[in-house]
């Protein structure tokens, strides 16, 4: 994707800048006083991988523009190394073999130094192999199921670093107050790949801690149009709660027909799935009194999210939504400029090791740390309850628990990576 020429400013600026403002290893942002005269070498390019159409499409923009927001920032700040960042797009369809299609693509064809992205599970774990052959990392930005050998190589690979909350973040913090609130009695249905999957394993450890009990548990193909039977299923079962994990397109056919067939005014939903962009294609009728819960949220109250929403509104314009995926990547962006700042190059094996370790202060949701033994990021964890009757974002989420850094569950992996 084009990029607009910014303001240019002298490597040993940067360089000096860097320095002053990362006394803890952290920032990526430089001032506008910081004028560069050219350019110092070829860019350094990034290939996107984003589902920009297929069923995850209501995730694709806020996907993509969260990094392309943060690489406006890196160049306007003097780009990395004296060098420009360039953004090469690719459209996963939302589909796995595209996605191979798309990283060989972007690495033989474009001849990019990065990937960023993908989306679900099914896409990272097709792009793994591409990574493992070809020595390019990918920083992978979205919510997943954790990091098993069972996986590899699209999980416990080294070139492949995670920037979004894993179960043992996003899920097990949350897991008493929901059960001591709504009952023991949980009905689980995911979509039938990985994430939902490996997800509702780690769910259920934590669960059996508190006596839960699992009445029902179902996994739906992608773009089912018709839910019935699974909702007359999850009537019959005695389900208390019903722990989600649709996505996509699915999501918005199951949760509305669950609504329209009264279900919603006995049975709690806990969604790890429905963002601000789900939660606004579902309504206020549809989405009230739902739980969610995420590392990031667009009201969360952190000054570093305010700054951040200025930013996102003023590329994008009033009304611009975004969710945890969007800012995975644009952490993931910050941090890898970070990363190639420190290790002097953009070498594959000495970003690797830069990036483990690093911290990114300037995190939407709050400071950012990548942990270097396992690739997974220590985050936040938010609660959230969807309120009745809102109109937007601002009043879309009451925050029910919030912690401020959760270490996730260590890499189930045979060697380190």
């Amino acid at each position: 994707m084009a990029q607009k020429h910014p303001s240019k400013v002298s490597h040993s600026g940067r360089r000096t800048f860097l320095k002053q403002v990362t006394a803890a290893g952290v920032t990526a942002l430089a001032t506008p006083s910081l004028i560069r005269k050219a350019w110092a070498a070829d860019p350094i390019k990034i290939g996107v991988i984003s589902p920009l159409t297929g069923a995850w499409t209501v995730y694709g923009k806020a996907h993509s523009s969260g990094f392309e927001l943060a690489v406006d920032e890196i160049n306007t700040a003097g780009g990395i190394l004296g060098r420009k960042v360039e953004i090469v797009i690719g459209d996963s369809k939302t589909e796995p073999r595209i996605v191979v299609e798309q990283a060989n693509r972007l690495i033989r064809q474009d001849r990019v130094d990065f990937l960023a992205g993908t989306f679900s599970s099914a896409e990272r774990n097709a792009a793994g192999p591409v990574v493992a052959q070809s020595g390019k990392m990918l920083l992978y930005p979205t919510f997943y199921e954790g990091q098993s050998q069972e996986f590899f190589p699209g999980v416990c690979n080294k070139n492949i670093f995670m920037f979004g909350p894993e179960p043992s973040q996003q899920v097990w913090p949350h897991v008493e107050y929901v059960v001591k609130n709504h009952g023991k009695k949980f009905f689980l249905i995911g979509s039938d790949y990985a994430w939902p999957r490996e997800t509702n394993k780690m769910f259920k450890k934590k669960f059996a801690d508190f006596g839960g009990e699992v009445v029902g548990e179902v996994y739906i193909p992608f773009n089912t149009p018709q839910y019935e039977s699974v909702i007359r299923d999850i009537r019959n079962s005695g389900a208390q709660v019903v722990f989600h994990t649709l996505t996509g397109s699915d999501t918005v056919n199951f949760r509305r027909q669950f609504h329209a067939a009264g279900m919603s005014k006995d049975i709690v939903i806990w969604t790890v799935d429905d963002e601000e962009v789900v939660t606004t294609g579902l309504g206020p009728e549809i989405s009230a009194g739902t739980y969610v819960s995420f590392d990031y949220f667009m009201s969360i109250q952190h000054p570093n999210n305010k700054a951040f929403l200025e930013k996102l509104v003023k590329k994008y314009g009033p009304g611009t939504l975004m969710n945890t995926v969007g800012v995975g990547m644009y952490n993931a962006a910050h941090m890898l400029a970070l990363a190639i700042e420190k290790a002097g190059s953009v070498d594959t094996n000495k970003v690797r090791d830069a990036l483990g370790g690093i911290v990114f202060d300037k995190a939407p949701q709050g400071p950012v740390r990548m942990r270097a033994e396992d690739h997974q990021a220590v985050l936040p964890s938010y609660l959230m309850k969807v309120r009745s009757n809102w109109t937007g974002v601002n009043d879309m989420f009451e925050e029910v628990q919030a912690l401020q850094a959760v270490e996730p569950a260590p890499a189930n992996c045979k060697l380190p990576l």
